[in-house]
Order: C-alpha cells, then sequence, then structure tokens
C-alpha cells in the first residue's frame, strides 16, 4: 500500500478523533486524500473521500456525527486498500449513509470553502484527470462493475427521481438565473448523484457528474451566472447524466452487461471552460450540440430496435405505506366474502355454479398471495446493520470478534421485519458481551481462535422464518444463573431444575448476571423484553447451550402478521382456527394409542410418543358428545416438538385475516388473535407456541 496514502489516512483519523477539529477542516482533509488516492488511481476511493469532503461542509449533518463518519470511513478506506475489493458498505448506518449519500445539502455557500483558490485549484486538478481519462477511453459505452443489485437498484431510482428534478429546475434558472433555492436544489440532485455513483464505482457518470458539480459551486459562491452559452452548456450535461442514469436503469432491467454512455470529450472541456473562465466557447457547444444529436438519432434507432423485439423492461414505483396496508386489508376481507360465496355456490346443484365457485376461488387466491409479497424484503439490510454494532463493541470490550451473516436474501414482512430490528440487537449485543470470552488466552486454551464469531442465519422453515443468532462463546454460566435466581427468589434454594430450566431463568423479568450496571448491560432489562415481542408477533424463541462450546438462540415466527390460511375445529359448540402450516396430520383419534406418562398423557403416532391434550380443557371449553365419526386428533408441529391435539371435529380450511383481541381475551395467552370466518362467526387463532410451553390439558384423565 502507498505509504503517503497510509500517511494521510492516519491523519484524518486523527483529526475526526479529536473535539476540536471544524467542518472545514474536515473537508480540507478530505479534499486532500481524495488528490492522493487520485495520483494512485484508486478513482473510486478518491470519489468517496470528494463526497464525504462535500457532505462535511453542506449543511446536511452535524459536526460530531460527521467526525464519527469520517472516522469510520478511514477504516473502511484501510481495509479495502488492503485487500484490494471495492470499499465494503455492509452495516452503513445513520452516522456513514448522510456522508456518501447526502440527500440535503440546503443553504448558499457560506465559509465553509475559506479557501476558495485551494479548492478551484484542486477542481482544476481533478477535471484535468477526468479529461484526460476521456480522451483515453476505448469507447462511446463504459462497462460497470457493481457488485451490490439492491443498493444499486435503490441509487437508480434516487437517481432519476434527482434527474427529473434538475430538468425541471434548469428551466426555473433559465427563467430565473438568480434564483437561489433553485440552484440549491440543482446542486442538492447533482451532488447525490456524483457521490453514490461514486461508492458504486460507476465512474463515467460519477466523473460528469463531478465536473458538472464543479460549475455548480461556483454558482453559488456567485462567480458565474448560468446565462447564454453557460446555461446551454448546462443544461447538455444536465440532460446526458440522465441519459446515463435511464441507460443504466434499462441495463439493470434487462438483466444485460451493466453499460453507461461515456460523455463527449467535448462536454467536458466546455464545463471545464466554464469554470477556468465563467463561460463556453461557442465552438464547443456547437460540437456538443452536434456530437448529442448524433447520439440521440443513435438512441432513437436502438429503442425502434428494442421494441421490434418485444423486450419487456421490469419497472419499480414507490408507494406510500398505509396504502399498501389498506390494500392488504381489503384482500383480506375479499378472501373471507370469497369463500362465503364460493359456499353459496357449491351448495346448488349446478355445474356452472361450481365452476365459477372454483374459477373465483382460485383467482383470488392468485390476488392474495400476490399481496402477500408485496411486502416481502429480505432480511440482509437489517442484519446487515448490525456489523457495525458488533465492531464498536469488540473494540470497546476488548474483544475481537466477526459477525456472519446466512440467508440473507430470505424474505419476510416489512412490519415484522421492523418489530424484530430491536430483539436481534439486543440478543447480539448480549452473545458478544456475556458469551464471548472476556479474556484471549481463554478462547487460546479452549483450542479455540483468537477472533470470536457470532453467526446470524435466516432461513423459511414449515412456513415460518427461523433467525438463529450463534455464538462460539463459553456458554451459558449456569451455576451462576442459578446462583443469582436463588438470590433474588426466583428459585428456592432445595429446588432441582434440569438445564432447560435453568436456561429460561435469563428470561425473567429483571433477571441479569452482570457484576456491574453498565450502559450495555446490567440492569435486567432486555431478554424479558425479548420475549414479549417476539411472542407478540405470534413467534417463539428457543435456547441452547454448552458449556465451552458456545450459545444458539433461536426465534422463530410468521412470515407475515396479516393473513395465513387456518384450518377451523369444532369444540363443542365453538369454532378454533389452528394455523395450517403447523398441522402435520389429521387423523381419527381411534387410531391413536394412548398411554399415561410421568406426568401427562402420550399418545404413539408413526412409532414415536408425543403429548397428547385435550383442546377443550387447554381452552376451558365442553367437548360435545362423541359423534358417529369420533373425535379427531391433529398432529401439531411448534418449534422442533409434535404434539396432538383432540378436537371433536374439523370443519375445513380457509384463508383467514387476523385481527387483534383486546380486553380480557388479549390477556387469556392462548390466542394469537381472531378472524371472522366464511360462516359469520368469530373464531379464535391459537397460539401454538404458547399451548405447548404449557401444562394445561394434560392431566391424566381418560382423554376420550
Amino acid at each position: 500500500m502507498n505509504d503517503t496514502i497510509t500517511g494521510s489516512i492516519s491523519q484524518l483519523s486523527s483529526l475526526a478523533s479529536g473535539t476540536q477539529c471544524t467542518a472545514s477542516e474536515l473537508n480540507q482533509a478530505l479534499t486532500r486524500l481524495a488528490h492522493v488516492l487520485d495520483e494512485a488511481n484508486e478513482n473510486a476511493l478518491a470519489f468517496v473521500a470528494e463526497t464525504a469532503a462535500g457532505s462535511c461542509v453542506g449543511n446536511t449533518i452535524e459536526l460530531a456525527t460527521a467526525r464519527l463518519g469520517v472516522a469510520e470511513i478511514c477504516s473502511r478506506l484501510l481495509e479495502s486498500l488492503e485487500s484490494g475489493s471495492p470499499m465494503d458498505l455492509a452495516g452503513a448506518d445513520d452516522i456513514l449513509l448522510p456522508l456518501l449519500f447526502p440527500t440535503d445539502v440546503t443553504g448558499p455557500a457560506t465559509d465553509v470553502h475559506a479557501d476558495t483558490q485551494t479548492r478551484k485549484a484542486s477542481d482544476r486538478r481533478r477535471d484535468d484527470s477526468v479529461l484526460e481519462e476521456t480522451a483515453e477511453a476505448a469507447g462511446p459505452l463504459e462497462t460497470c462493475c457493481c457488485q451490490d443489485e439492491e443498493l444499486l437498484r435503490e441509487f437508480l431510482t434516487e437517481a432519476a427521481e434527482h434527474m427529473d428534478a434538475a430538468e425541471q429546475l434548469m428551466l426555473t434558472i433559465e427563467r430565473t438565473p438568480d434564483d437561489a433555492e433553485a440552484l440549491n436544489g440543482l446542486f442538492r440532485a447533482v451532488h447525490s448523484v456524483k457521490g453514490s455513483s461514486g461508492v458504486l464505482e460507476l465512474r463515467s457518470l460519477g466523473q460528469l457528474s463531478h465536473v458538472t458539480e464543479s460549475v455548480l459551486v461556483r454558482a453559488r459562491d456567485r462567480d458565474l451566472s448560468l446565462t447564454g452559452r453557460t446555461f446551454e452548456c448546462m443544461l447538455y450535461a444536465t440532460d446526458f447524466i440522465k441519459r446515463q442514469v435511464e441507460a443504466l436503469v434499462n441495463c439493470q432491467s434487462s438483466k444485460s452487461e451493466l453499460q453507461c454512455p461515456r460523455p463527449p470529450k467535448s462536454l467536458h472541456q466546455g464545463l471545464h471552460s466554464i469554470c477556468d473562465n465563467g463561460q463556453c466557447d461557442p465552438s464547443l457547444i456547437t460540437e456538443i450540440r452536434d456530437h448529442l444529436s448524433t447520439d440521440q438519432a443513435s438512441d432513437r434507432t436502438s429503442d425502434a430496435s428494442a421494441s421490434s423485439k418485444k423486450t419487456t423492461k421490469a419497472e419499480s414505483m414507490r408507494v406510500d405505506s398505509k396504502r399498501l396496508e389498506q390494500l392488504i386489508d381489503l384482500i383480506g376481507e375479499l378472501v373471507i366474502v370469497e369463500t362465503a360465496v364460493a359456499q353459496e355456490l357449491c351448495e346448488r346443484d349446478s355445474l356452472s355454479a361450481a365452476s365459477v365457485a372454483g374459477r373465483l376461488r382460485k383467482t383470488v387466491r392468485e390476488v392474495q398471495e400476490l399481496s402477500l409479497t408485496l411486502k416481502m424484503v429480505p432480511v440482509g439490510a437489517t442484519l446487515q446493520k448490525i456489523n457495525r454494532m458488533v465492531r464498536d463493541l469488540s473494540a470497546r470490550l476488548n474483544k475481537p470478534c466477526r459477525l456472519i451473516i446466512e440467508g440473507g436474501d430470505t424474505e419476510v414482512d416489512k412490519t415484522l421485519l421492523e418489530q424484530l430490528s430491536d430483539p436481534l440487537v439486543h440478543l447480539v449485543r448480549n452473545s458478544l458481551d456475556h458469551g464471548i470470552e472476556s479474556n484471549v488466552q481463554d478462547r487460546l486454551d479452549a483450542g479455540k481462535s483468537e477472533v470470536a464469531t457470532i453467526r446470524i442465519s435466516a432461513e423459511h422453515r414449515a412456513g415460518n422464518i427461523v433467525i438463529g443468532i450463534c455464538d462460539d462463546g463459553a456458554g451459558l454460566n449456569r451455576d451462576k444463573i442459578l446462583a443469582r435466581a436463588t438470590e433474588k427468589g426466583l428459585v428456592q434454594p432445595s429446588q432441582s431444575l434440569t438445564p432447560h430450566e435453568v436456561d429460561q431463568l435469563i428470561f425473567a423479568p429483571g433477571f441479569s448476571t452482570a457484576a456491574e450496571v453498565s450502559d450495555i448491560s446490567g440492569r435486567g432489562v432486555g431478554m424479558d423484553v425479548v420475549r414479549k415481542n417476539v411472542e407478540s408477533m405470534r413467534g417463539s424463541i428457543t435456547i441452547e447451550s454448552q458449556p465451552g462450546q458456545g450459545t444458539q438462540i433461536s426465534l422463530e415466527l410468521p412470515l407475515t402478521l396479516s393473513i395465513i390460511d387456518g384450518t377451523v375445529v369444532r369444540i363443542g359448540t365453538r369454532s378454533f382456527i389452528i394455523p395450517t402450516l403447523s398441522v402435520i396430520e389429521q387423523v381419527q383419534a381411534s387410531t391413536i394409542e394412548f398411554s399415561r406418562g410421568d406426568t401427562c398423557m402420550l399418545g404413539e403416532f408413526r412409532g414415536r410418543f408425543a403429548v397428547a391434550r385435550r383442546l377443550g380443557d387447554v381452552l376451558a371449553t365442553e367437548h360435545s358428545a362423541e359423534t358417529s365419526h369420533g373425535r379427531v386428533c391433529v398432529v401439531v408441529e411448534s418449534g422442533t416438538r409434535q404434539q396432538l391435539f383432540v378436537v371433536d371435529e374439523i370443519l375445513g380450511q380457509q384463508p383467514v385475516v387476523i385481527k387483534p383481541l383486546g380486553g380480557i381475551l388479549e390477556s387469556f395467552g392462548f390466542f394469537a388473535g381472531g378472524a371472522l370466518l366464511a360462516s359469520g362467526e368469530i373464531g379464535f387463532v391459537l397460539d401454538l407456541n404458547a399451548i405447548c410451553n404449557s401444562n394445561v390439558g394434560t392431566n391424566l384423565n381418560d382423554i376420550l
């Protein structure tokens, strides 16, 4: 690695770590670093430094946040230079994002560029470099290499919006060149495109937007006015940036090689001339106009050819989340109405009515399934945000640790994911604070790596999403847990507990084994809240720990919180709903061999024994007299366990929209919600995790 680069990054890091540095000093140091990186042909990283320099003084973030962000950038720049790979944006949080993806640059330039001549000279040097690269370009198209498809998609969506706004702002400036608000808005748009394209290594787009931004900086400084030929050149520049964005969008939509048009050399020369002299030579304007006119004609020919091939382009648009919620709620109501209508049609002795009912059911089901995917998002973005927290906390606790994320592309309901974010952060923090050994030598003596590992995995399983947090630390100290629980009166001294029961004590309210209270842990507020939050989402949390080997915590949650497929069962005169994805099989209870266990009834099912319950006893509902067909046994799965529920009758399956319960029903504990059935009756959705974890209904009375 270049020693000059290392020295510049170290100086910048030291400056950012101080409490006396100003925004202007950060700006100047970042600008110097950008030049050093540029000299070493690290153009993408130079754009990162240049973008952060502009953001530090662009009224986008507070000075304290800027210092933290610059320190983080220094660390990631070193990692990128050492590995030879693009700068890693994983876990880019609210501190880093405003520096690299600025969105709110407001107000006229003030004293943020105190050394104006130095700034102009630095921009001139960068522009000269751009001109040289443009002159050496091998063709009209640049092949781009962006490895983060999700980040690229988000950038292109925002960039297209920015350039649409820029086009209107240019027309406003043409009418009123001194409109400061329009000028600031134009600078905002180009600055955002420049910063993001630099990070994503879209060189041509980043270079043109950088030179265009240089002109806008001078316009904001009142060094020049966007009128006449100056305005015309700037209009061509913003048009070409928009064209580059559209080309990248088309490439990504068609899943073809990512290619971006290179701007003509004359356009760079014209912008450069404006930076130097405040105006553009007429001959350059003519050359730019002729060049772009030829390109546009070529584009029209390409568009006609593409349309003749009838290629399909995928598009995206933003929708208000409230409207999306309303749509899904209405589709849920439609599902209920469809079920009632289909039953009515099927009761008629008519083939045509049955056919209509079948088509209706198929169409509504397709609409329902499509609506559920509208809110499904990958969990990766949420999990990546934890990366920064692990990095900072491991340094603070002096516990070297790395975070591994698996299954980041697993999708889940966005609402559920937002509610899951805080519990995940707490669980990972607990693993690092309590699970990982404090002494590195202890790890080495145990044959472990000096650097600890926390692994977060996500996968779909039986219609649910399962998220695991696993560490290779020392495991739960059960002796310490039991001693603290006895001290707090949670366990009697004479009481004997299994290892599993000891592990469950960490979920007790106010429980903590920390020796002292800190801002990380020790207050006893956390694991109990995590479990309540998970259970409020109809999920479950399990913990497995091996002394000296580590701890595995698993969260199992439904994919969506709104609509489920339910198996409707009858107990006495009441109807209850069991989530269909948790139902393994339905058999006549008379075919099951029941026997008495030590503390509960057991049923033998396919050569295995499982706890058997009369669901009426669990729900405090009287079973009806046995029907001619006999009672039915529903085999359900909750987590890794299977249990047998005896019910009076299975009424069928239907999609249901889950509604929250209130009052006394909410505190009952065994209901996940209520739903309106096709018959018009209210059914209660059973919380299988709560039922399976309880001892209710497992008495030794005759189960039939």
